[in-house]
């Protein structure tokens, strides 16, 4: 069964690769980044896709989306640093198949793997996840909390000014505020944050 690994660590990559070497499982190809992520997959046309949910300027729920939304027949599994139950349930919504916290062992990774090939439609997860956190407000300002409940919709911040009837500039100052206070990097990782504690209805 053919395998794809989009990860943006060159050593996760080998890792992973190496692991499988004795499995029922072959890695046919890498990437590093969503753009690469979708050509590799467009091309290869692997059975089942590993991902990372951090790649570089995008992430890996958006790539599931773009490919599902290509009507790729690739399923998809993510493999994350990220052990917080609102990422996780963010990968599932997207289409993902499956959900393994790096640093599980490789017999979780097979696990998963084979119940994925399988298609038996269930969704699984490996790893150990955080039980959610106390809801906090991160100190966000009002307007900051609305620009947040405006993310999941994938809005740009172009898009965004037109909601609020804020000007582009305006609206990159409040989200490089909202990513510092929620110690986010990323619009998908604010979104994981902000619908764990709360701050955006789900």
């Amino acid at each position: 069964m053919k395998i794809a690994i989009i990860d943006d660590h060159s050593l996760i990559r080998s890792g992973v690769t190496a692991a499988l070497a004795n499995s029922n499982y072959e890695v046919v190809a890498e990437a590093s980044s969503v753009e690469e992520g979708l050509a590799v997959i467009n091309s290869y046309n692997p059975d089942i896709c590993l991902i990372d949910i951090n790649l570089g300027s995008g992430n890996g729920i958006d790539l599931i989306k773009k490919s599902l939304d290509n009507r790729g027949k690739s399923k998809f599994v993510i493999l994350s640093m990220h052990d917080d139950l609102a990422t996780l349930d963010l990968a599932k919504q997207a289409g993902a198949s499956g959900y393994l916290t790096k640093g599980a062992p490789i017999e979780q990774l097979l696990e998963i793997l084979d119940v994925v090939a399988t298609d038996k439609g269930k969704f699984i997860k490996k790893g150990h996840f955080q039980k959610a956190l106390e809801n906090k407000d991160f100190g966000l300002t009002p307007r900051e909390l609305e620009v947040l409940s405006l993310l999941p919709t994938g809005a740009t911040a172009v898009a965004l000014g037109g909601i609020l009837f804020l000007t582009e500039a305006t609206i990159k100052t409040h989200l490089a505020s909202i990513y510092r206070k929620l110690g986010a990097a990323n619009r998908a990782q604010a979104v994981s944050i902000g619908i764990e504690n709360k701050l955006i209805a789900n």
